[in-house]
């Protein structure tokens, strides 16, 4: 028997500040399918202070800059304090149920443009490419088949364990504080980076994903991704990757593809390479493994949910046979040598009654936000975040504070220069019908790094070996309302 249901989209976080994906999954009777037309739009309205984003680099007729990262025309490109915005998704998939209890299914995230550059893996899905606004792309495929008794293999481009079982991340409010949407009603270079492992860099790419049934209050779950390839079964060597005819040689030219550099072959953009000339091309991860172990326990009124996990890889390979180096004023500039992902993941929500208190701490070889490859020799990352969230019938209440360091620019960070970033979020949601909510929103970041101006994007250069001097420092912040409708 078949039936066609328009199902209200389960919360993706709970009042613990656990990110619950696997264990909202809802399922029909035996011998049954449940086909699921899904979908999310959210509308907004804002205030935001983000002055620091206002510069005339771009009133130059050339499009260059002088030292203070201003054009040679007089003028300012001045924002407005004030945005709207708005977006949707669907979530179309089915779930079925054996006679024997198998269970199985398939889901897809259909999202509209977004602002991450195109191009698969690293930056996004594939189906971004060359997008208009409001153009419709896959962000997650994915298909399941499992047993209460055995677990759950997910196959696709779809989240990891490291994001299905995410805990003390609190996003339970508003629209998810720091990983919400409200944030990108401010200018892109003054918006927090969100480190931890449900940020689209990761939890795009495909993927097989182990996960298991719960035995004592623990469960675990383990995946593992050969490449940075995602919703797409060719290798997206040259003729379907954004690098389209053309292919970049060692010196980092583009030049015109024929013969054995022709399209289809293996090249720069290769989903599939192990080993490459081009250096920029060994900031792509490879064989990466996730693996994290949940508790979840009650004693009376009082909650715990606790995760311990490790995400470890590698990266694709420079096999030119130059020299290593990091230091951006050396003959030729810099050729970095990555290490691969090696990060210790740890998250632990508290709750007794409403009230929800906790977080997360991650550390290890990453660059600003997991997935991001980092080269020998410069700093470890290290993130932290702190939250709590009260439920009080209808209304969510919840705030968290965001820390993370990395090396961030790179040149810079050859001297010694770290990258912080750090902020506030708080806000609340209230659930005025079934499929209908109301947000209010506060966010507060500041991003800073000595020698590095977020505005230009300038830094360490022959011309400027102590760095850039101006902003170094950019502050955003947002206040804002806005209205969410689920089916």
């Amino acid at each position: 028997m078949r039936k066609l249901l328009l199902a209200t989209v389960a919360a993706l976080g709970a009042s613990m500040g656990v990110a619950t994906v696997a264990d909202a999954q809802s399922y029909p009777p035996p011998g049954t399918v449940t086909v699921r037309l899904n979908g999310r739009f959210r509308f907004y309205g804002g205030i935001v202070v983000d002055r620091d984003a206002n510069n005339n680099a771009a009133g130059s007729a050339t499009g260059t800059v002088n030292a203070a990262g201003q054009g040679t025309l007089t003028g300012t490109n001045k924002q407005a304090s004030y945005k709207f915005g708005n977006y949707g998704r669907l979530y179309p998939g089915f779930d079925g149920v054996a006679s024997n209890g198998l269970k199985y299914g398939a889901s897809m995230e259909i999202r509209q443009d977004q602002g991450s550059g195109a191009g698969g893996g690293v930056y996004g899905s594939i189906g971004n490419q060359n997008r208009a606004r409001s153009g419709l792309y896959f962000r997650r495929e994915w298909g399941y088949i499992g047993t209460d008794q055995l677990g759950t293999i997910r196959l696709g481009s779809t989240d990891q364990p490291s994001s299905l079982y995410m805990t003390g991340n609190f996003e339970n409010f508003n629209d998810g504080g720091f990983n919400g949407d409200v944030g990108a009603l401010a200018a892109q270079n003054t918006q927090l980076t969100w480190p931890f492992a449900d940020n689209g860099s990761y939890y795009t790419t495909t993927k097989a994903i182990y996960l298991s049934p719960q035995l004592y209050g623990f469960d675990f779950g383990v995946s593992f991704e050969p490449d940075t390839g995602n919703v797409l079964l060719v290798n997206a060597c040259n003729g379907s990757s954004s690098l389209g005819t053309n292919f970049v040689n060692s010196n980092g030219a583009f030049t015109t593809a024929t013969g054995a550099n022709g399209q289809g072959v293996s090249g720069p953009g290769c989903d599939r390479l192990s080993s490459s000339p081009v250096n920029g091309e060994s900031a792509r991860r490879r064989n990466t493994v996730d693996a994290l172990l949940r508790y979840r326990g009650t004693f009376g009124a009082f909650g715990i949910a606790a995760t311990g996990g490790y995400i470890g890889g590698g990266h694709v390979l420079d096999n030119s046979g130059l020299a290593f180096n990091n230091n951006p004023l050396a003959a030729g500039g810099t050729r970095p040598n990555y290490d691969g992902l090696s990060v210790g993941d740890f998250g632990l929500a508290l709750t007794f009654g409403g009230l929800s208190v906790g977080g997360k701490y991650q550390f290890g070889r990453y660059n600003g936000a997991v997935g991001a490859l980092v080269p020998k020799g410069l700093p470890d990352g290290e993130s932290l975040l702190i939250g709590a969230s009260y439920t009080a019938g209808p209304v969510i209440f919840g705030a968290h504070y965001l820390y993370n360091k990395s090396a961030g620019d790179v040149a810079n960070a050859y001297f010694g220069r770290i990258r912080k970033e750090q902020g506030i979020a708080a806000g609340a949601t209230y659930s005025l019908a079934p499929g209908l909510s109301l947000f209010a929103s506060y966010l507060y970041g500041e991003r800073k790094q000595n020698g590095y101006n977020f505005i230009t994007g300038q830094g360490v250069s022959a011309a400027s070996p102590g760095g850039n001097a101006f902003s170094n420092k950019v502050t955003a912040q947002v206040f804002a309302v806005g209205t969410g409708f689920s089916w």
